[in-house]
């Protein structure tokens, strides 16, 4: 989910989290990877050791890319340096001279052979090299620009993390395929803007985010104070608490549910992309909070509550008016368009049904 958080909100975040006093609730938090913000940082591997170097070895000698070299040793590869044809093989070879450890030399010198005879290479011998790489936090893919086996192999992507198939499905797509979850280690670009990445089998749900709204919907049960704190990138409004306590049946439930709302959510976007080449933002976040309402009623409506507080223009915020206006419209309820806070107050088989009905109707125009 797409967030507004100004800088100001890492701050609340940080000082919210130290008021966090009871062990049960820390526990609870740190004994999930995908949620713990400080499992997250540790787990930032640090680029210097031997896979990360590896890694950005890879990157240098199929990308021509020295970025990840030099972020170990500032100036490996000069700007000189870069000036001169075939600089990344050079730069590669003195690598593989470098390696004292045999099992990663075996590894460098395939890698090698990958680059300079892809003719050797089919794809079932291409796929075995991504599983192996894949057990060194080394995600890639290698792919040709034509069918030729002697035309040069190329990288469609190279991340050095870790990947976990996302075992939750969509509860109202009726399609099955394996998704999973990027982990980087290190900072990218791409995963910094968005949750969406540009791969079909892959999604980034950030675990810092995770951990926020796991502690927010934590604290508004206990019955802490939540107000400077921001849930998926709103104060959190009366509205939220409301429907964050009716939204879990008890305190053990919420880092499941919340884990399944960013998995559904992203799940959304990407079979959308994936299956109906689909890239529309207002209708892409309605059949996403849809699907979240659909899941846990209350928990989704806190979601479009937050996107209410968007600004006007914001696609999230336009998304829930849109869903606003559907269930006002089909229930008789025109007030609900005026008076916002009254949709909090449906059954949540009511809200389901809603959900659901709206769903139905955006799927079927994107089959149009």
């Amino acid at each position: 989910m797409k967030r507004k958080y100004l800088t100001i909100t890492v701050i609340f975040l940080l000082a919210a989290v130290m008021c966090l006093a009871p062990s049960v609730l820390m526990a609870d938090i740190h004994g999930n990877e995908h949620i713990s913000a400080s499992g997250y940082h540790l787990n930032l591997i640090n680029i210097r050791n031997t896979n990360g170097k590896f890694y950005a070895y890879i990157v240098l000698l199929f990308n021509e890319n020295p970025h990840f070299v030099n972020l170990i040793q500032e100036g490996t590869v000069s700007l000189k340096e870069m000036q001169k044809e075939g600089f990344h093989v050079v730069a590669y070879r003195n690598y593989l001279k470098s390696l004292n450890n045999q099992q990663y030399k075996k590894f460098a010198d395939l890698m090698f052979d990958v680059y300079l005879y892809p003719e050797k290479f089919n794809r079932r011998k291409l796929k075995t090299i991504e599983k192996k790489l894949e057990r060194k936090n080394i995600i890639l893919r290698f792919s040709r620009s034509s069918r030729r086996q002697s035309e040069k192999i190329i990288l469609d992507y190279c991340i050095f993390g870790k990947k976990e198939l996302l075992s939750i499905a969509h509860p109202l797509f009726q399609k099955k395929e394996k998704i999973y979850n990027i982990q980087p280690f290190i900072y990218y670009d791409e995963f910094s803007t968005s949750n969406s990445t540009f791969y079909f089998d892959m999604v980034y749900i950030n675990p810092e985010e995770v951990y926020n709204d796991l502690v927010i919907a934590k604290r508004v049960m206990m019955g802490k104070n939540v107000d400077s704190m921001f849930f998926v990138g709103s104060r959190v409004t009366e509205d939220i608490k409301y429907c964050l306590r009716r939204a879990f049946p008890n305190i053990l439930s919420i880092k499941r549910e919340i884990w399944k709302m960013f998995v559904v959510h992203e799940l959304t976007h990407k079979i959308l992309n994936n299956h109906y080449n689909y890239y529309d933002q207002i209708s892409g976040e309605e059949l996403a909070l849809c699907s979240t309402i659909y899941l846990n009623p209350y928990l989704g409506l806190s979601v479009l509550y937050s996107y209410l507080d968007y600004s006007v223009t914001n696609p999230h915020r336009n998304a829930a008016l849109n869903i606003i206006r559907y269930i006002a419209e089909v229930s008789d309820k025109e007030n609900l368009v005026e008076y916002q806070s009254l949709l909090k107050y449906m059954p949540a088989g009511m809200l389901t049904k809603f959900a659901k009905d709206r769903f139905d109707i955006l799927l079927r125009n994107l089959n149009r």
